[in-house]
């Protein structure tokens, strides 16, 4: 019978996990790959009870592996292994390995064969032996367990990191000996991470080791020794670099620069054991870490003097101090701190945050008050005899948004638009004989104009943003007007409605009152129609010592969800189009799964614009795979491509459909915006906004418009560009070529400052050429900015084309070109520079015939330039450079003409890391990846870039915080991927869960719908209802999300649940316009 066995079992195939119970375990041999020890554990049991006559031969085989284990257990003091009988083979590790749940047991160490240099075969070639070894192939699991006896703990130095760019992602196995780099030879092994550590913590952990190593805090003490020495763990690493973090701060304390990096570093080593344990942290040990860092942030508080340094401590100790310290302690807390940084945006932000999230009974009268309470201490925080400077203006407008947009998504769409009207009405259309200056501010001047504001408020004439009105400046009380006409208001219903048919009926309601109603409107059956002017006097800031309105008219134009008139060169209102609370424009959206992109993977269609799962559907195209032009999010520097730009050409700055998630009438937008033009307001950058905007929404009236403005402005180049580009954006081309001709023949006889924008003709007429495939007679026309006595004389027509040009006038329109940058850099117009290394990338382009190899040195030259010459707190530059770039190499790409994926590759990820939240990069990354996914770089360069990289952008002095603008890229792409693509809903939701535990996007009502909406179509009704209570606990002010019960989950909640869910509406005091 045991030959038979054995004969049978050796027709069974010679593989590891074929082997048979019969046979006897392999022993280690020196060239193997042997798992013995798992396989005799796994097998012990089964072992005992064959016959006798085997037990001798198990004996001699368990003495072997238990002497090799007795030598390991002497020689290594981290593992302990004990035994239960002689002829068993357990290994008991007390310290434990995670990767064991992986990839199973490590117990039997693996072979490795020696190459030349005593490199292991198969490794890294920075891998190398440094144990004293023979010479040819040698097995190096010998050597371990030899080198553990002698007190060594590793065998292999491993370099830097930075070291490897040649063989990532190689498909070969390298033999030769890799040069050590010499920018990173001061870096060694022991200052740097394990290569396998999680990419998150390990670039953060490697830049504060490197940081250390470069300043001389390093206190390695195997630093002096040689390569045979046991080399330091990471832990210990980490430890030497906070010793000598502690000892820098305790020789200089007032360095708050030092103090942040400490806790930094904790936080990072804390993350990393995490991470590498596969284990949560739990909220001990959360809270456990957060009263460390609070210790550190005590103490360096009592040290630091310096404004900005003890800004960012507060900001720093108050995020740790929600999880230890009570709610009545922090509220006390911040107080404290305000008083201290009454100017301070990121302070004020993190504050309401704090107060609007953190409410145990949320009430809208109460938050409300509290706010406007805030605008009020702002001024009294700064110092009632002080005149406020443009920082505190700046919060207090801040606080305004924050809650006009608050009061919006509750329901008092009225309300807050009133508020607007009486700002913008107060602010610009005020009477001359009510303005003060800085100096006036003491006086009562400002008192009495609030006393005749009021007047003009109560008489009910047409405001700012309606038909007819001609505004405060133009009103004599002394001269009766008619009122203005009663608006159209929603009909409310006596008896009420079903509770399964009210959420439709109220959003009804909804859309009807978008605009203020008036007293004579008979509305006295909805109290919140009509706004008082009680409700509005507390919004009212002065704001006449400021001459720059650009701040207030970004505050409305951001209430309108619109992006902002111009380019802030100083970051001060950049963050809002960031903010949690304010990008909440796509929530009114009822296709708003299909805007990002959600691929149909089971029965989903739209009905009415609402998913409905009973229903066949098609399969949605991905966006992103025929168009990167659809990001739901975007965020980017405005350019005359992106106002004037089709949807489907290059990315718009009103997106592809503006009015789908801007929540106020187009009317009042388009009227006030005309108004602020018609006093002069905002300059040629607002007159260019309402141009582009005016081309989105009414593009009948827009040519009307244009030629208007240019009889009030009859030397405004940029104007002339801006109708030139309206023309041909409506098709009319001959139009826009006689409106470049007219502009640049004119601006050869301008003087002074508007000479400067001829530039932007020049750059236009040849965009236009670039995008029609339209070379050739783009250089012709390009070569004529070069010669004195052919500027303005631009061909009407495209034609023939005559000689392109010799190589002398190329030079000469280089020199002009590069004198023109350098001379608009000196003038600090760093756009008109920008528009010069434009020109000078597309010249080298041409005259190269459209080779794109050409174009990546001088790109890089003018890209040296304009940051070397520009202040390093404003890259805007540098943005705009960099999108126009993206679009040269997009149009080149789309119009078939041959290029390499990995050039297009490196500019993007260069740009990325430069510009993180620019969502013109990181949508054409997402589509240059969509057609070569060989493997998921999209979402690996969200990884390891956009959620780990700081935004250094902002200066020193402001916190760099998560945003929503990434979370939102993330689940666009995840939800336009598709399960052809390799997504699954496991994969969308684990984004939809990560980005709604992140600090930036925890409490974004957008998010929180749309992971409602998709659970919802995913058919997982529990899910979905789960879902919505944690949205209203995130966002107990949006009733939109309250709405989506009754609208979706109403056959799963039940009228009386449902009930429940209206309750909490009216305790949390959200606007209702029909009875139940």
């Amino acid at each position: 019978m045991d030959l038979d066995a054995q004969q049978a079992s050796q027709a069974v195939p010679r593989f590891a996990s074929f082997r048979p119970i019969g046979l006897p375990p392999p022993t280690f041999t020196p060239h193997g790959n042997s798992r013995s020890g798992k396989r005799s554990t796994s097998n012990h049991h089964r072992e005992r009870s064959e016959k006798p006559h085997r037990q001798s031969h198990q004996q001699n085989v368990s003495s072997r592996n238990s002497d090799l284990i007795e030598d390991f257990t002497s020689a290594s003091k981290q593992q302990a292994v004990e035994y239960d009988e002689p002829s068993a083979f357990f290994a008991i590790d007390l310290k434990g390995d995670p990767q064991n749940l992986d990839y199973g047991s490590s117990y039997g160490t693996t072979s490795y064969s020696l190459t030349g240099h005593n490199i292991p075969l198969g490794l890294k070639t920075v891998a190398h032996r440094t144990t004293p070894s023979g010479k040819g192939k040698e097995s190096i699991s010998k050597q371990l367990l030899k080198s553990l006896g002698q007190g060594r703990a590793q065998c292999f130095t491993v370099g830097s990191i930075t070291n490897l760019p040649e063989e990532e992602g190689a498909d070969f196995v390298s033999l030769q000996p890799q040069k050590a780099s010499k920018q990173s030879s001061h870096l060694t092994e022991k200052h740097m991470p394990p290569r396998n550590l999680d990419k998150r913590f390990q670039h953060a952990i490697e830049d504060r080791l490197r940081l250390n190593v470069e300043d001389g805090c390093s206190s390695d003490p195997a630093s002096s020794e040689d390569d045979t020495t046991r080399l330091p763990t990471l832990g210990e690493r980490l430890r030497q670099c906070k010793a000598a973090l502690l000892n820098k701060v305790e020789q200089d304390p007032k360095d708050w620069r030092s103090w942040l990096t400490l806790v930094e570093l904790q936080n990072e080593s804390d993350g990393f054991l995490h991470v590498s344990s596969k284990a949560r942290q739990t909220n001990a040990e959360r809270r456990s870490t957060a009263e460390v860092n609070l210790s550190v942030y005590e103490k360096a508080l009592k040290s630091v003097i310096d404004p900005r340094g003890r800004e960012r401590l507060h900001l720093g100790m108050m995020s740790e101090a929600h999880a230890v310290w009570e709610r009545s302690k922090v509220f006390s807390k911040w107080r404290m701190i305000l008083q201290e940084h009454p100017s301070s945006h990121w302070i004020w932000k993190k504050y309401l945050d704090f107060y609007q999230s953190n409410v145990p009974s949320f009430s809208l009268d109460e938050t409300r008050k509290h706010f406007l309470q805030c605008i009020q201490d702002v001024h009294e925080f700064v110092g009632p005899n002080q005149p406020l400077h443009s920082d505190s203006y700046i919060v207090q407008l801040y606080i305004l948004l924050r809650l006009t947009v608050l009061l919006r998504e509750a329901g008092y769409v009225e309300l807050a638009t009133a508020t607007w009207q009486a700002v913008l009405e107060f602010e610009f259309c005020k009477p001359s004989s009510f303005r003060c200056t800085a100096e006036q501010f003491k006086d009562t001047l400002h008192e009495r104009s609030l006393v005749a504001f009021e007047q003009f408020w109560n008489s009910e004439i047409p405001r700012i943003g309606e038909l007819n009105a001609k505004g405060w400046l133009n009103w004599d009380e002394r001269t009766e007007e008619e009122p203005s006409p009663p608006a159209v208001q929603a009909p409310l219903q006596k008896g009420g409605v079903a509770m399964k048919r009210w959420a439709d009926a109220e959003r009804k309601a909804g859309n009807c009152s978008d605009t203020p109603g008036r007293s004579i409107d008979g509305s006295g059956d909805d109290p919140y129609s009509v706004v008082l002017f009680s409700d509005i006097k507390p919004a009212l800031i002065d704001s006449s010592s400021f001459p720059d309105h650009h701040s207030l008219l970004a505050a409305f134009l951001s209430f309108c969800h619109l992006p902002p008139h111009k380019n802030d060169p100083t970051n001060l209102t950049d963050p809002w189009y960031n903010d949690q609370y304010l990008r909440n424009g796509m929530l009114n959206d009822g296709v708003i799964l299909k805007r990002f992109g959600l691929v149909s993977t089971g029965n989903l269609a739209y009905n009415d614009g609402h998913p409905d799962i009973n229903k066949a559907a098609h399969s949605i195209p991905c966006p992103y795979l025929s168009t990167p032009f659809a990001t739901p999010l975007a965020k980017h520097l405005i350019s005359p491509d992106t106002l004037f730009s089709a949807p489907d050409e290059w990315f718009s700055s009103f997106g592809s459909d503006p009015w789908s998630h801007v929540p106020v009438a187009k009317d009042f937008v388009l009227v006030t915006l005309r108004t602020l033009v018609k006093h002069g307001i905002g300059g040629e950058d607002l007159a260019e906004y309402l141009l582009a905007f005016e081309l989105r929404v009414s593009p009948r009236t827009v040519s009307k418009s244009a030629k208007h403005l240019l009889k009030k402005n009859p030397s405004s180049l940029r104007l002339y560009n801006a109708y030139a580009l309206i023309q041909n954006q409506l098709g009319e081309a001959e139009m826009a070529n006689i409106v470049f001709a007219t502009a640049i023949r004119m601006s050869a006889t301008s003087n002074g400052m508007a000479r400067h924008d001829m530039v932007l003709l020049w750059r236009s007429r040849i965009c236009i050429l670039l995008n029609t495939g339209q070379t050739t007679f783009a250089l012709e026309q390009l070569l004529k900015f070069g010669l004195e006595e052919s500027s303005g004389a631009v061909s009407e027509g495209s034609g023939k084309t005559s000689n392109i040009g010799s190589t002398t006038a190329r030079l000469r329109l280089r020199n002009a070109l590069t004198a023109g940058r350098d001379l608009m850099l000196s003038l600090s117009l760093s756009t008109l520079a920008v528009y010069y290394s434009e020109l000078l990338v597309i010249l080298d382009y041409l005259a190269n015939d459209t080779v794109l190899q050409a174009v990546e040195n001088p790109f890089r030259e003018n890209l040296h330039s304009l940051t070397k010459n520009v202040a390093s707190s404003d890259r805007n530059a540098e943005a705009l450079f960099r999108q126009s770039f993206a679009k040269l190499l997009y149009t080149h790409i789309t119009h078939k003409r041959p290029y390499s994926p990995s050039t297009f590759r490196s500019f993007l990820a260069e740009s990325i890391t430069a510009f993180p939240h620019n969502t013109i990069f990181l949508s054409l990354y997402a589509w240059n990846e969509s057609r070569f996914r060989i493997d998921d770089r999209v979402r690996g360069i969200m990884r390891e870039v956009v959620f780990t990289t700081k935004n250094h952008t902002r200066a020193e002095n402001r916190e760099p915080t998560d945003t929503i603008i990434p979370q939102a890229f993330a689940i666009y792409i995840d939800l336009s991927r598709g399960v052809a693509h390799g997504s699954n809903y496991n994969a969308v939701r684990g984004t939809f869960e990560r980005a709604l535990q992140n600090e930036g996007a925890a409490h974004s009502a957008t998010l929180w719908k749309l992971y409602l909406l998709f659970e919802f179509a995913s058919g997982d009704m529990k899910r979905a209802t789960g879902v919505f209570y944690r949205a209203v606990r995130a966002c107990p002010w949006v009733k939109e999300l309250f709405l989506l019960a009754f609208e979706y989950l109403g056959d799963v909640m039940g009228d009386r649940e449902l009930r429940g869910v209206y309750t909490m509406m009216v305790e949390r005091e959200l606007r209702i316009m029909v009875a139940v």
